[in-house]
Parts: C-alpha cells; structure tokens; sequence
C-alpha cells in the first residue's frame, strides 16, 4: 500500500524529471503530471505544441477544477502502483494538487529551483515538442505556470534543492534529499 507521495515541483527547465533517473535506485516508481497533459492533448487530435499544451492544462482546470490534474493521477498511482511504499509525482503545480493529494497520503514536496536563464536555456538544449525556442514565450509560460499557483508550492516545499551547477552534482543532491525523505519513513 502506498505510504508516501513525494511531489516534484519546480518552473520549466528547472530539472524536474532528473527525479526519474535517482527514483530508479530506489525502485519508486515516477508518475509525471505534465504527462496527463500531454496524453490529453494528443486525445484531442492537437499537435504537442507549447500554446496547445497550455491551452489544455487551462481548459482541464476550468472543467475539472484546479485540482484537474492530481485526480487522474491519483487513479494511475492507486490502479498502477498500489503495491508500492512510495510513489514519486513529478510536475507539480498548484496548491490545489497538494492540498488534493494530502487528503489521501501523506504528501511531501521537494522543490527543484534555477534562474530563468539556466532553465532557458536548458529547454533550448532540450528541445521537446511543447518548449519553445523563444524568450517571450518562455517567460508567458512562466506567467502561466505562476498563474496556476506554483510559486506557493515552490515556497511551502518541504525540501528545496537549486540545480545551477554541474548535473552529477545534482543528481547527487537530489538522491541524498529522497533517501532523507524515505528513511523518516522507515523508522
């Protein structure tokens, strides 16, 4: 039965899905919020673009509620990964998803922080379908993502890690947080 769930939250390009590789070493399995966006986006028949894909996180918010995305997640990890201690939620937003999650499990959050200039340009580097490549459409996702309340999460985080530096270094960071968090657990 799962005991925890370990949000990952953090702006774009701040190094979220890095949570994937260090999740592995512990056997937790990752379920990625931006994913559930994507999928239904993609079940709409619309391209992966970055003003599509935001277009539905909104569109999911105004028909399901600002907790629009933690629900379907929720289903997953209770369908999927039942059977494990601790599940990993990567991506998310909004208090509204926090405060949705604690109702069921215990919930803590690790917060990923890099100046918008790193993260830039990392998702220039990058380059997946709904990042763009232009700084004005970069910030107005920004503006979107602080639009969804993420900016509380990131301050109320139960751990905070900044990823300015090299990515081994970060990694390493990131696997010490998560063993901190699963041995509070296991005494």
């Amino acid at each position: 039965m799962v005991e925890v769930l370990i949000g990952i939250t953090g702006m774009p390009g701040s190094g979220k899905s890095a949570i994937k590789e260090v999740a592995k070493k512990f056997n937790i399995p990752v379920v990625s919020m931006g994913d559930v966006v994507r999928e239904e986006t993609r079940k709409k028949g619309l391209e992966l673009t970055p003003e599509n894909v935001g277009n539905m996180a909104i569109k999911l918010r105004e028909m399901y509620g600002k907790e629009a995305i933690a629900v379907p997640c929720l289903k997953y990890i209770e369908k999927y990964f039942a059977n494990y201690d601790f599940v990993i939620i990567e991506g998310v937003r909004s208090l509204y998803e926090v405060n949705y999650f604690k109702k069921y499990y215990p919930f803590l959050t690790i917060a990923i922080h890099a100046s918008p200039k790193t993260r830039f340009e990392r998702l220039m580097k990058r380059k997946r379908e709904d990042d763009t490549m232009d700084w004005e459409e970069f910030v107005k996702r920004d503006m979107r993502e602080l639009g969804f309340s993420i900016g509380g999460v990131i301050a109320l985080a139960d751990y905070m890690i900044v990823n300015e530096g090299d990515y081994k270094s970060y990694l390493q960071e990131l696997e010490r947080t998560l063993k901190k968090i699963i041995d509070s657990f296991k005494k």
